[in-house]
């Protein structure tokens, strides 16, 4: 999940979103990809044949605007996750999780089977409360380069919880 909205315009969308590419470009079959603001948009479902070339041009056209309804994103990715056939369930939200209405978000995110949070090295305060509350694993990233070892920390956390 891509957030675009204003506060994550720029250099961290663009960030964000090279990291969804990348993910999208190594990720199977079964994946989607989303981008939220004041509305979310599905870039691929995840019953979709969307080829990976399509996915990221689509991401690397997004432009960051709006307000950010997180909690209509967390639900949008729960939606698309109860579809799917793996056993793990993982949704990566690429934000700095400022949500700027007055919604259910720590409840939704509780709801999601296994959430993980990269947020800018530089605004994070917001994810990792959110990660606090609701039981989500987070890092921050100053880089995109920085992506592939948060990401690997993260993912191989679950491996290791009680």
């Amino acid at each position: 999940m891509v957030d675009r909205s204003g506060s994550m315009s720029g250099a961290r969308l663009a960030t964000a979103a090279t990291i969804a590419a990348a993910c999208a470009l190594r990720s199977p079959t079964e994946h989607a990809v989303l981008s939220f603001a004041a509305t979310v948009e599905v870039i691929k479902p995840l019953a979709s044949d969307t080829a990976p070339a399509v996915v990221v041009e689509r991401l690397l056209g997004l432009r960051g605007h709006g307000v950010t309804r997180l909690a209509d994103a967390l639900k949008a990715a729960h939606q698309q996750l109860a579809q799917a056939r793996a056993g793990r369930r993982v949704v990566i939200l690429l934000s700095d999780c400022r949500s700027t209405d007055e919604d259910d978000t720590v409840e939704t995110a509780r709801r999601v089977p296994e959430l993980i949070i990269l947020a800018p090295a530089d605004d994070h305060d917001q994810a990792a409360q959110l990660a606090g509350l609701s039981g989500a694993r987070w890092g921050s990233i100053a880089h995109p380069l920085d992506a592939a070892a948060a990401l690997d920390r993260l993912l191989e956390a679950q491996d290791v919880a009680p």
